[in-house]
């Protein structure tokens, strides 16, 4: 008569135990509850696997590849006994969207600007960025010095500051500038700084200097926020 040993009995046990754990391998096209509990798993991970209605499609297969890269697995898109264990390991999350560095407010730079009110305007001024406070200014200097002032820097020109901005992403309508305080306004060859009520703060002229004035009707055509502020 044959027997089988306790232990024998615990080893066979144990891997019946392991492979009734581990779900089937599933891959783009399988449909049912286990592409289902893959998907729930992938979301809780981080990984977005579109709609959890069942159907593994290009949508989970890119989260499983995403998923297989961040856990050093094969990146084959098929979910086997590996990349089922990381997903019951828990998984992993994906590293945070960098976020854009600020390194000043922009109500700084206003109040900076305001301070220099009833300052002489010089088409042309070239101002030294570290003087708490300069004397004489065109409209991009003071934008420029202002910035700088406030902890973050700009081209001066306004020539140079409009493709800047747009580069850096950060151009904004007219109408968004009116009522972001800190935002410039611009019209070819000048900018001004928007005080967000209507009104600026602005280097206009040899007429004007340095000073507040409305903003309204002027012929504004593009507007833009300063990289490295923070607004509101």
């Amino acid at each position: 008569m044959s027997t089988v040993s306790s232990a024998g009995s615990r080893r066979v046990a144990t891997a019946t135990t392991a492979a009734a754990a581990t779900p089937p391998t599933v891959r783009q096209g399988s449909k049912g509850a286990t592409v289902t509990t893959l998907q729930k798993k992938l979301a809780a991970a981080g990984f977005n696997p579109g709609p959890i209605d069942g159907d593994f499609g290009p949508k989970t297969r890119a989260a499983v590849l995403s998923f297989q890269k961040a856990k050093g697995l094969k990146q084959d898109g098929i979910v086997g006994p590996k990349t089922w264990g990381a997903l019951n390991a828990g998984g992993v999350k994906p590293p945070p969207k960098p976020q854009p560095v600020t390194k000043g407010t922009a109500e700084a730079f206003v109040q900076k600007a305001l301070a220099q009110k009833g300052d002489r305007y010089v088409f042309g001024a070239e101002t030294n960025l570290n003087d708490p406070n300069p004397s004489k200014f065109d409209c991009s200097e003071l934008v420029q010095w202002a910035a700088h002032q406030a902890g973050v820097s700009v081209p001066d020109g306004t020539m140079n500051q409009v493709p800047y901005f747009k580069q850096k992403g950060t151009t904004i309508s007219v109408d968004e500038a009116l009522r972001t305080r800190g935002a410039l306004l611009y019209r070819p060859g000048h900018v001004a700084i928007s005080l967000g009520d209507g009104r600026t703060i602005e280097a206009r002229g040899s007429a004007y200097g340095v000073g507040i004035f409305n903003a309204n009707g002027r012929g504004w055509t593009s507007g833009a926020l300063i990289p490295g502020l923070k607004y509101g």
